[in-house]
């Protein structure tokens, strides 16, 4: 949980936070802005009246011995971008994979575009692998993959991104195997301030139009902030890209969206000791896409138009309870609905229409306590406690003219406990040789699941400061997974076909299950983390860190391709029923959505199975993740009005899966529709009296496309961002008339490199991780009342 009262603790969020950043403060990115706002406290007199709560965390002021990367405001604003969708995408770590805007055909389901959100993907895992929080609450799932869209928090509100890329179920619960993510607000802020934005790509489509506006004002014992944002972005159609043309020219590159998003965030403090806080947020968005093929007889349509609805509030009650004890208790309720709305045009024939919902649903009660037990040499030892109750609902339904075809109302509840422990055993007032500080963390989480199981998470981590300008950290821990309820309960389909087809038998049958299934168990990591930073001048920041992950019983098909595979490829073996019983047979026509299938000549007969291919979703997958996260950081100040940033980060991916034992490993980092082995971002920039110019290289390293019978190598690609802000009608004094941005993205106008495709309808390049954008211009005009 992450929540920041005090003043004292937001004088961290200034700039002039990163000059006077010790190396103690945790590793980090190190673009402009991409930092750690993480400060030491070895109690809670460190942070003046009370001192913050950090991501990765329960114990307010605790060492968090994971890395933590940071994307300040300031960030977000000298990059000119518009929503936390662009923030995620820009950071290294994080994969454009999943659930995106942008996203082609081609890439499989999990790359699909359901509704134009925009979710985190730490490490390329998944969406539904990287848990995102709103001042350190759960959000409503959205969609039917179980991630969390942050393109409906108004970017105007953010104070910053935080981070955390590393196994925290011990912390946190489900979802947290890649790490956790926090969007922190600006809890603080006083005034007015309105924006407006139009923007376009130089070669055509994605006319942006957008207004933003911010109201915070406080008074002595709460506060209140307000902030709307709203965008309308235009669609990028096949014939504006040349790259494009083995398309149907009226296909959509990038879907046409249209959103409104607010947020309310208030505290009141209601007595000595007690703060009552509260955050509400509402979005509504609708967008378009339309896709298709070309058959003899032209162009049949695939017109896509889904809506997002989502709301939730979270209101916390935090109660002192002598010495530096603290009590809160917190529920969040929030409901997500992504209805969607296809109309499928043949070119003869009639129109088809299918209509339903992924109506998501949430509730999280929590309650936490922490404070000091004893004192220590090196500092208090800091414990928290606390335990709660998560509830998450799914309503799925599938129309298809006029028609119920598929539908289920389901829900998952669990309750938890949990307890962290903070313990300094070495701190800098003991004046040790080469050892500064040292400090030992653990946390241990059990969740039980009624129905599907029980799952016990620690944690253990190490913070050590040989001198005060080097740290040293690195973390042990288990995290878990529960399966989606889409993957759990969206129903399967059972076909009969002939064996002589697939090279199964000379004669007989093939039943073919393909699904999803209710027996479905949490999906299990291991993970650990080392790294080191190093600080020799407050302006110069080196730091690198290695990430490992061992991923089990991960939630997969057994057989991802045609069936035929199945029994052309020996490593399949374990996977076929060459002898299944009747009962067996009958049990899962029965359990289908339409019966059985046949696509066979004859009529069902059980003795006449040759084989079942039971290809529902299965925990049958493993996942091994490791790699490097680098960065450095200078800043030069030249004098009181001009200071020149310096700063890049890099990440080394490797990833690769084996289904099952009896097949071999499959890369995934480096190949097509996966994150890339390397991706960095590197930038510069110069501030002077009234004026700020950013430059930013986004690098992505080349990939493997293995997927036909002769391999290709997609090469690496540089893009260059330019913005500039301006101060406009500046007097002593007083504040600037207004605040102009000018952007440029991709200024080069760089394109995609080819793919080869499968189908007429597939995006003929690898749409997850280059965008069909191009260069694109845009400006912001700012004014502060």
């Amino acid at each position: 949980m992450t929540i920041s009262r005090s003043r004292a603790a937001l004088a961290f969020l200034g700039s002039s936070a990163l000059s006077a950043m010790p190396a103690h403060a945790a590793i980090q990115s190190s673009e402009p802005g991409y930092r750690s706002d993480q400060p030491r406290q070895e109690s809670s007199e460190d942070a003046g009246d009370e001192p913050i709560v950090v991501t990765g965390s329960h114990i307010r002021g605790a060492q968090i011995a994971s890395p933590v990367i940071t994307v300040g405001r300031d960030t977000i604003e000298k990059a000119g971008q518009n929503d936390l969708g662009e923030v995620a995408r820009s950071i290294p770590l994080n994969f454009s994979g999943g659930q995106n805007p942008g996203i082609g055909t081609g890439g499989g389901l999990a790359n699909g575009n359901l509704d134009s959100s925009s979710q985190l993907n730490l490490r390329g895992l998944g969406p539904d692998a990287t848990l995102t929080l709103l001042d350190g609450h759960r959000l409503p799932y959205g969609g039917a993959f179980a991630g969390i869209d942050i393109s409906a928090i108004p970017v105007a509100a953010v104070e910053r991104l935080e981070i955390v890329p590393d196994g925290a179920s011990a912390q946190y619960g489900s979802d947290a195997v890649a790490g956790v993510a926090n969007i922190i607000l600006r809890r603080d802020f006083e005034g007015i301030t309105t924006t407006a934005r139009l923007g376009a790509a130089s070669s055509g489509g994605i006319f942006q139009q957008g207004a933003d506006a911010v109201a915070g004002t406080g008074w002595s014992n709460g506060h209140l902030m307000l902030a709307y944002q709203f965008a309308n972005n235009g669609a990028i159609t096949a014939r504006q890209r040349d790259f494009a043309g083995s398309l149907p020219q009226g296909n959509n590159l990038y879907p046409a969206i249209r959103q409104h998003s607010a947020l309310l965030s208030g505290r009141q403090t209601l007595g000595t000791g007690v703060e009552f806080d509260v955050d509400i947020v509402f979005s509504d968005r609708r967008s378009r896409t339309i896709g298709g093929n070309t058959t003899a007889a032209g162009w049949q349509r695939l017109i896509f138009s889904p809506t997002a609805r989502s709301f939730s509030i979270a209101p916390e009650l935090a109660v002192e309870l002598g010495g530096d004890w603290m009590a809160r208790a917190s529920i969040v309720y929030g409901k997500s609905d992504s209805r969607y709305h296809s109309a499928f045009e043949p070119t003869a024939g009639p129109r088809t229409l299918t209509t339903g919902c992924f109506c998501n649903s949430a509730i999280n009660a929590e309650i936490l306590f922490d404070g000091s037990l004893f004192a220590l040499p090196g500092g208090d030892v800091r414990v928290g406690l606390g335990g709660g109750y998560r509830s998450n609902k799914l309503r799925y339904s599938q129309v298809r003219d006029g028609r119920l075809t598929s539908a289920f109302d389901v829900n998952r509840d669990s309750h938890f406990i949990f307890g962290e422990a903070n313990i300094p055993l070495v701190g800098p007032a003991q004046q040790l040789a080469l050892v500064n500080r040292l400090t030992v963390t653990a946390a241990l989480r059990y969740e039980d699941y009624p129905g599907m199981g029980r799952v016990t998470t620690p944690k253990l981590g190490l913070v050590y400061e040989p001198v005060h300008t080097i740290a040293i950290k690195a973390s042990w821990g288990r995290s878990f997974k529960a399966p989606t309820l889409y993957q759990q309960y969206v129903g399967y389909e059972t076909y009969l076909l002939p064996a002589s087809a697939y090279g199964a038998a000379p004669s007989g049958t093939i039943l073919y299950a393909s699904g999803g299934n209710p027996s479905l168990r949490p999906e299990r990591a291991r993970s650990w983390s080392a790294g080191v930073s190093f600080e020799p001048t407050p302006a110069l920041r080196l730091w690198a860190s290695y990430f490992n992950v061992r991923y089990r019983d991960r939630v997969a098909q057994p057989v991802p391709g045609s069936i035929a595979s199945a029994f052309s490829d020996p490593g399949y073996a374990t996977l076929i029923d060459r002898d299944p019983a009747a009962d067996l047979l009958t049990n899962l026509i029965e359990g289908s959505l339409s019966g059985l299938t046949n696509f066979t000549d004859e009529a069902y007969d059980p003795a006449a199975v040759a084989a079942l291919v039971d290809n529902r979703n299965r925990n049958i997958a493993r996942q091994d993740i490791e790699g490097v996260d680098l960065g450095a950081s200078y800043r030069f100040e030249i004098d009181s009005d001009r200071r020149l940033d310096l700063s890049g980060s890099l990440t080394y991916l490797k990833s690769e899966q084996r289904l099952v034992d009896t097949l071999p490993d499959s890369q995934l980092a480096g190949t097509v529709f996966n994150p890339p082995h390397w991706r960095g971002r590197a930038g510069v920039s110069w501030q002077g009296s009234g004026y700020t110019i950013s430059a930013f290289g986004n690098y992505t390293g080349k990939l493997a496309d293995r997927r036909f019978a002769t391999p290709t190598i997609l090469p690496s690609a540089v893009t260059l961002d330019l913005t500039a802000q301006i101060a406009v009608g500046t007097a002593p004094g007083r504040p600037p008339a207004f605040d102009l941005t000018l952007v440029v993205n991709n200024l080069f106008n760089d394109r995609p490199p080819a793919i080869g495709t499968n189908g007429s309808s597939d995006t003929p390049y690898d749409s997850t991780n280059y965008s069909p954008i191009g260069r694109f211009l845009g400006l912001k005009v700012s004014r502060t009342w």
